[in-house]
């Protein structure tokens, strides 16, 4: 299948023409982006401290399409069905069986994972929009499964869900040690980052393995990869396979976060901001995906604070005479999507790349006219 939106090669290169390192890849960026990470929710207010949760969360189920779109080139529309999969079966196994996190939050990975591979049939056969419609009523038929599974889902009015126990302490109960206090949203954060710091690192090893060069094969065309020896119907079925463990996951942490779930919460909109977070941080960049998840996410945040300062924005959808943060932060990440694909198909990350590449042209120059 050829991708609808293609990467150029070597963006992952971790060395520009004539053998120089490239700035991005050096030790010292990498370690200072860690550290920025990882000190965000101490000196910010809990509301950022929970934007910063779900930012974390949802990058999680992005690098889930990273591996589907990015890397295989297969287009869904019904990703938002996997991390629902994955919240509703950390809550069986959590809050209904009372199995402990090292249990519900694998099995949660493992039972998407299965679910995905029942659009493997169509996935083989499909391509284009054709596959993403496919999708798209996988979707449809989910959200009908979790309104009539009362048992599981609690119908339209949802129900609790598991906590996320370590060693006995619950995350979102505050903690005190010594004279410092770590909140529950603190917590949470740092548990997010830790699965998402193994997510990232198998999502990019996975793209340096010979399945990893299967997917890239099959991205830029299926007919040549058959050809040429790439099992394209198996390696089609890891791909969703993969996509849909990811989503899991993500499903499994956010119920948890949450402490409650409802059927309404895993509908096409959901599905469609997890596509519109890789797509601004660039298609088929791993660091992309997760910029884009920090970006999407953040908008309603952001236009909130706007709508203090800025007259015709409305908080509340209700209120007459103003657009509605909702409705405006939806089309801020529209327009961002369209501004993406129109001006810079490498999203975020191929911004970074050009401010970086420019940084150090410049930090060179200095260094030869000094």
């Amino acid at each position: 299948m050829t991708s609808t939106v293609s990467t150029r090669p070597g963006t992952g290169a971790s060395s520009a023409p004539g053998g120089r390192p490239r700035p991005w890849t050096s030790r010292a960026p990498r370690a200072a982006a860690v550290a920025a990470l990882l000190a965000v929710p101490l000196f910010t207010t809990p509301q950022w401290q929970a934007i910063a949760v779900f930012s974390v969360i949802y990058a999680i189920a992005a690098l889930g399409l990273h591996v589907l779109t990015g890397m295989a080139g297969q287009v869904s529309l019904g990703h938002s069905a996997f991390v629902a999969v994955g919240g509703y079966t950390a809550i069986w196994l959590g809050a209904d069986q009372g199995l402990p996190i090292w249990v519900w939050l694998p099995a949660a990975a493992l039972v998407s994972a299965a679910v995905g591979l029942l659009v493997v049939p169509f996935a083989a056969r499909l391509r284009g929009l054709y596959l993403a419609v496919v999708t798209l009523a996988v979707l449809f038929v989910a959200e009908y499964l979790w309104d009539v599974w009362e048992t599981l889902t609690g119908g339209s009015k949802g129900r609790p869900s598991q906590s996320a126990v370590l060693f006995g302490h619950d995350l979102l109960d505050d903690v005190i040690i010594g004279r410092f206090m770590l909140t529950g949203d603190q917590q949470f954060f740092y548990l997010a980052c830790a699965v998402l710091a193994v997510a990232a690192v198998a999502a990019r090893n996975l793209s340096r393995t010979r399945p990893g060069r299967g997917f890239a094969a099959i991205r830029d065309r299926d007919l040549t990869a058959a050809v040429v020896g790439v099992p394209v119907a198996r390696m089609k079925s890891a791909a969703f396979a993969v996509a849909a463990a990811y989503a899991g996951i993500a499903g499994a942490l956010l119920v948890a976060y949450q402490t409650y779930a409802v059927p309404d919460q895993w509908d096409l909109m959901l599905s469609v901001e997890l596509l519109a977070m890789i797509i601004i941080g660039g298609v088929g960049s791993l660091r992309g995906a997760i910029a884009g998840a920090v970006f999407v996410t953040a908008i309603p945040q952001v236009v909130t604070l706007l709508a203090r300062v800025v007259p015709g924005i409305s908080t509340t959808p209700s209120a007459g005479g103003g657009v509605s943060v909702d409705v405006l932060a939806n089309f801020l990440y529209g327009l961002t999507v369209v501004a993406v694909l129109v001006f810079e198909p490498r999203g975020l990350a191929g911004i970074s790349e050009r401010v970086l590449d420019a940084a150090g042209r410049k930090n060179r120059k200095g260094r030869s006219d000094g």
